[in-house]
């Protein structure tokens, strides 16, 4: 015998709970039959209680009819008690209706005995004809409280009995002891709860039907936005903005929040690897322009060298930063003044036709927390385009002002226009095309100070006439 179809529908099963539709189908199918069950049980309880309370109350109605009923026969010490033939009730009456009554009579020294001093001194017509006798109550003779009827209630075989013991005072100051005894058949109650039962049944299966129905649309419903998610992640490949859009629910918002944010730390991940080569070639311009400087000369004391080693350097660099952001928290604070010093010289030996003089005011101690890379790639985008576009005076500053580094690089050209001062900011724009440049200098100057939380501006210089860069470094970064 095949047993290939056990395996693949368990598999199935599996793959069904996978989803958050199946878990939820499945948790309403565990779930739903026991909700539904205890409340079919208590319902049904509450009910049987109610008939029950009705039956005793009923038997309490019968008792008291009785009770009104009776008359005393002094003159008769075998039967001292009368009950008229025709009873208010016409069950009474009826043979085998369901409804019977009984009188019992102890002797006043069978009080304390065990009930077998009693004896029936009356018993309604209804049970002449009864095929089997009523049931028999042996219990002793006790005058109850105020709770005789809750006390004297039970369930005995197929019926319902009620008891109550009672003293008659005679005229003779002489006293009968009595029990009233009354049984009606559970036929009716049976019968109703029976029916109630049916009808309970039929209308919670209905009910738990049409609830897994409704929540089965409820969790469609429900699951919409998670849909509409897949779909809308789907599309982004086909987007020119790579962002999802529209109003989610709350509790998928932080989903999409993340997704977003994912989204748009990869598409900076892919600029900066575009970026890179363009950045790479920009930082090696003024090193081999250097070399090349210096192969003409007969003595280069080593500049070569030194440049060789900053080539390799900015090349690691690079690519470091392509995969990497600047984490400025990480960085040892490096002296300012020997960095600008070494960048100014190097930028004297290329622009030497010019014969820039160079105004360098740091003081020695100032430091500043930063990668050496980032403050020589900042530093010689700046002095280079000063040493490029100023005519003599190139002006280097910098100074600590409410824990701030603010630095200033100035030089005596002719200056930036204020339309063009954001414009030059901006990776590839130049103010001036006519000279050789890639025009991403200043780019990569703003990249690298926005990485470490601070700003870039252009203004015009108020000692020397040209361009004067100030860019500003927060210290607790």
């Amino acid at each position: 015998m095949s047993t290939a179809p056990e395996p693949q529908s368990f598999s199935g099963s599996l793959r069904a709970l996978k989803s958050l539709h199946g878990r939820f189908i499945a948790a309403s199918l565990l779930c739903l039959p026991l909700f539904i069950g205890a409340s079919g049980y208590l319902l049904e309880a509450a009910f049987k209680d109610n008939l029950l309370a009705a039956e005793q109350q009923q038997l309490q109605s019968q008792f008291y009819i009785l009770l009104g009923a009776a008359e005393l026969q002094e003159q008769e010490p075998q039967q001292p008690l009368w009950m008229p033939e025709q009873l208010p009730e016409p069950r009474y009456s009826l043979a085998d209706s369901g409804l019977y009554a009984s009188i019992l009579l102890f002797r006043s020294s069978d009080q304390e005995s065990t009930g077998s001093g009693s004896r029936l001194i009356w018993q309604s017509p209804s049970a002449a004809l009864l095929s089997t006798p009523l049931p028999t109550q042996s219990s002793p003779f006790n005058v109850l409280s105020a709770e005789a009827f809750e006390e004297g209630f039970r369930q005995r075989g197929d019926f319902f009995e009620l008891s109550f013991d009672l003293t008659w005072e005679t005229a003779d100051d002489e006293h009968l002891p009595l029990r009233f005894l009354i049984h009606h058949r559970r036929d009716a109650f049976l019968a109703q709860l029976k029916s109630y039962r049916q009808q309970l049944w039929y209308g919670l299966s209905i009910l738990a039907m049409g609830l897994l129905v409704v929540q089965v649309l409820i969790m469609r419903w429900g699951l919409q936005p998670l849909k509409r998610l897949v779909r809308d992640l789907r599309k982004l490949p086909q987007q020119p903005v790579r962002q999802l859009q529209g109003q989610y629910p709350l509790e998928i918002e932080p989903v999409t929040d993340s997704l977003n944010q994912v989204l748009h730390n990869e598409q900076q991940q892919r600029e900066r690897y575009r970026n890179t080569l363009s950045d790479l070639a920009h930082s090696l311009k003024t090193p081999l322009a250097i070399v090349r400087g210096e192969m003409t000369q007969p003595s280069n004391d080593g500049v070569i060298d030194e440049q060789l080693q900053r080539m390799e350097s900015i090349i690691r660099h690079q690519l470091q930063r392509a995969v990497l952001q600047s984490d400025p928290q990480m960085h040892k604070a490096l002296p300012l003044r020997p960095v600008v010093e070494r960048l100014c010289n190097a930028m004297d030996k290329v622009y030497r036709d010019k014969g820039l003089q160079f105004d360098i005011q740091i003081p020695q101690h100032l430091s500043f927390p930063i990668a050496s890379q980032d403050l020589f790639e900042l530093l010689g985008n700046l002095i280079e385009n000063a040493c490029k576009y100023g005519r003599k005076q190139i002006g280097v500053s910098a100074a600590l002002e409410d824990r701030q580094l603010c630095l200033q690089v100035s030089d005596d050209g002719e200056g930036v226009a204020p339309p063009q001062r954001q414009t030059i900011l901006q990776r590839g724009a130049r103010a001036d095309t006519a000279r050789p440049g890639q025009g991403i200098g200043l780019a990569v100057s703003t990249d690298i100070v926005s990485a470490y939380g601070g700003s870039l501006s252009v203004d015009a210089s108020e000692q020397l006439g040209g361009a004067e860069f100030s860019v500003r470094l927060p210290l607790n970064h």
